[in-house]
């Protein structure tokens, strides 16, 4: 959904996957995860981007987030999930823009991508992005810590969930003009309360993560 009421506050917009999902909040055709059964995110209030923007009078104009997505052109989603994908990238625009994936790329239980391929998407995805939106301030987060394996617990693979947040960790160091989030940093424990299924944050974990990203814009 974009917004363009008369807007005078910062603005900005998310490239995500299925963390940043509320439904009628994101475009029609992409896939949703939030509100879901037996998850108590069931408000789009209840969202991190929600409570970041009302907290910091920041004006959401494009949420381009899609359930499942990858940073890669890999997976059994279509190649138009990609978050390099030509229609989604156009879609972005505003003061800020918010790069939060890459736990599909590594962890989703249909083939995940070696640690090469992933490293190379990533950095074509800074790169171009950089190039395109460059009245844009760029903001790359490492992916929330998961607890369906332990951080050192290797894919398919052979890397974990370490090596993954070191990997956006290095390619955003790479480039003076992106800057980093580095959510991967914040420790999460089974049972904690900020997970719903391992992956997904409940209604605390999206309190805790607006925090967080509110921290990473230095706002």
């Amino acid at each position: 959904m974009r917004y363009t009421a008369s807007m005078t506050h910062t603005t900005f917009s998310i490239l995500g996957d299925s963390i940043s999902t509320f439904k009628g909040f994101v475009p029609q055709e992409n896939e949703l995860f939030y509100p879901k059964e037996g998850v108590d995110v069931i408000n789009v209030e209840h969202t991190w981007w929600h409570q970041l923007a009302k907290r910091c009078n920041l004006d959401l104009i494009m949420n381009e987030s899609y359930s499942g997505s990858r940073i890669s052109r890999t997976g059994l989603r279509p190649l138009s999930s990609c978050f390099q994908d030509e229609k989604r990238q156009s879609r972005l625009c505003g003061d800020l823009i918010i790069v939060f994936g890459g736990t599909n790329d590594w962890g989703q239980a249909d083939l995940p991508v070696t640690k090469e391929v992933f490293i190379q998407a990533y950095e074509q995805l800074v790169a171009a992005m950089l190039e395109r939106h460059s009245a844009s301030k760029l903001y790359f987060c490492t992916p929330l810590q998961r607890t369906d394996r332990t951080l050192e617990q290797v894919n398919m693979h052979n890397w974990s969930q370490l090596e993954l947040a070191q990997v956006v960790r290095d390619c955003v160091a790479r480039h003076p003009k992106a800057n980093l989030i580095d959510l991967a940093a914040y420790p999460i424990h089974e049972g904690d309360g900020m997970l719903a299924d391992n992956l997904h944050p409940t209604r605390q974990g999206m309190k805790t993560l607006s925090h967080l990203i509110q921290q990473g814009l230095g706002l």
